[in-house]
């Protein structure tokens, strides 16, 4: 069965019982078999969270920002569109570990070094 999730408390009462495939605007649809989850060694179970469940941010640095960093939502799209980011320009992703949030540490000090 598919279902669109309006909510994550929806999700969270019928996950355990309809759990087959779920499905995000803008994302697609996920079901619990491989790769997503059934895949021996793999930590995830189940269905993935909605993005509104999972509030995703993005750390931003930019010559504009310096050493501070502007955060841009994943559902918010106006954080893009009121941030220094450019399609025009170089961008680069890092991409830090599951238990991390990104916010400091290497991954701070990465963003500000100058680039080549």
């Amino acid at each position: 069965d598919t279902i669109f999730w309006k909510s994550p408390t929806y999700k969270q009462l019928v996950s355990s019982t309809l759990g087959k495939e779920v499905c995000y605007q803008r994302i697609g649809c996920f079901t619990d078999d491989p790769p997503w989850s059934g895949v021996p060694g793999r930590l995830l179970t189940g269905l993935p969270d909605s993005p509104e469940h999972m509030n995703i941010s993005f750390s931003l640095y930019t010559r504009e920002t310096g050493n501070n960093s502007q955060v841009i939502s994943a559902i918010n799209s106006s954080t893009i569109q009121k941030s220094h980011f450019s399609s025009r320009r170089n961008t680069s992703f890092i991409i830090h570990g599951f238990g991390s949030t990104g916010r400091k540490g290497w991954v701070v000090e990465m963003c500000l070094q100058p680039t080549r």
